[in-house]
């Protein structure tokens, strides 16, 4: 879970990266880059373990 979480960390500044300096890939990268964005939160959300009760 601990690189599911580092992964997650990466794939969202990746994604925020290319929102800031979009011309690395094209005239367009907000698409891709929101995509990356939210798969890195979704990776980020979901490495919590369970609590046990």
């Amino acid at each position: 879970m601990k690189n599911q979480k580092i992964v997650g960390i990466l794939l969202a500044l990746t994604g925020a990266f290319l929102m800031w300096n979009g011309s690395i890939l094209g005239e367009n990268t907000t698409g891709i880059a929101t995509i990356i964005g939210i798969v890195g939160l979704i990776l980020i959300a979901t490495s919590r373990k369970a609590k046990k009760f």
